[in-house]
């Protein structure tokens, strides 16, 4: 039995601590599994910085994975050395959500059977573990919970063969977006002002890059489109700001996705007319579906989506706070 394990404890804003910790033993239906990697998500800086609200002192940290070190007694499915990754949305499945078959707004989740993160153990139930394919690394393997993210996003936006989809935000999330949108047969325009980040969302299928600090965004779309604007958008940036552009660039009959959330809160200027007269279909997407996770994994896995070239950092637990800042 292992008691003892490192974790990351979040005391106040900026005050992260790696402590001697005692290790959550694994119920009859839950394995202990050793983490191995877990990819840092804006919630846990937004809550590292203090600008996402919530009770000291906390752990954080969601898109992590491992491998099986011991089992509870009725659990089944998988063995002891399997690599895995773990869905942390334990869904009901029997919510007026669930039965219409929108996980991601289940109304009852029993999410405590799922916990991990920045630390050296967590469990899991089997219902929500995937089996890493060897080909695929552990660190690779962590993007699983946020392309799962970018697929159900994907699913929202109405990208169909041949659209111009233009991505605002080429980051981690923009950059997954630029595989999905190209795979699903789009051009791709992504807007970034990182010349490293448009140079890389490039290599990875942009089939345009904008630097919004060097052209106007909006003339340079329409540039690229005939004047008609992009079919659909991802505002992929979280800002008031981004949500404006990503309304005004879109064309006729064209869908803009607030994929990020926007911190702080803020609220834009709309006109209704605008909505009205081009048709435009207004929309948000929020965390994903177990098919969503099991499919990231899949796209992973067979290269599909690439996510090797976008990791920038691995970093140590004991240094988590470098990661965050």
């Amino acid at each position: 039995m292992i008691e003892k394990g490192k974790a990351a404890v979040l005391y106040a804003p900026r005050d992260v601590r790696v402590e001697d910790m005692d290790v959550r033993q694994p119920s009859p239906d839950q394995a202990l599994i050793k983490i191995e990697a877990c990819g840092v998500c804006p919630t846990d800086v937004r809550s590292y910085t203090g600008m996402r609200k919530g009770s000291y002192p906390r752990t954080l940290g969601h898109e992590w994975v491992g491998e099986i070190m011991e089992t509870g007694s009725d659990f089944s499915g998988f063995n002891i050395g399997d690599r895995v990754v773990p869905d942390w949305r334990v869904v009901c499945g029997k919510c007026y959500y669930c039965r219409r078959g929108i996980f991601n707004y289940c109304q009852d989740t029993h999410n405590e059977n799922v916990s991990g993160g920045f630390r050296e153990y967590g469990v899991s139930i089997a219902s929500n573990l995937r089996i890493i394919p060897d080909s695929v690394s552990y660190e690779e393997a962590s993007f699983t919970e946020p392309l799962a993210c970018c697929i159900n996003g994907n699913k929202n936006t109405n990208i169909s063969t041949g659209d111009d989809v233009l991505i605002i935000g080429s980051g981690p999330i923009g950059m997954l977006h630029t595989q999905l949108a190209k795979h699903n047969g789009a051009r791709v325009i992504i807007s970034d002002p990182i010349e490293s980040r448009l140079e890389m969302a490039k290599e990875l299928g942009a089939d345009d890059t904008i630097n919004p600090s060097k052209e106007d965004t909006i003339e340079r779309v329409k540039e690229l489109t005939e004047g008609r604007g992009a079919n659909a958008v991802i505002v992929a940036v979280g800002t008031t700001e981004t949500a404006r552009l990503g309304i005004e660039a879109a064309a006729i009959c064209g869908s803009v996705n607030f994929f990020a959330g926007t911190y702080p809160q803020g609220e834009i200027a709309l006109d209704p007319n605008v909505i009205h007269y081009k048709q435009i279909v207004l929309t948000g997407s929020h965390d994903f579906t177990p098919h969503d996770f099991t499919m990231a994994l899949k796209l992973i896995e067979y290269g599909i989506v690439k996510v090797k070239p976008i990791i920038s950092h691995v970093i140590a637990l004991s240094d988590v706070a470098s990661a965050f800042e």
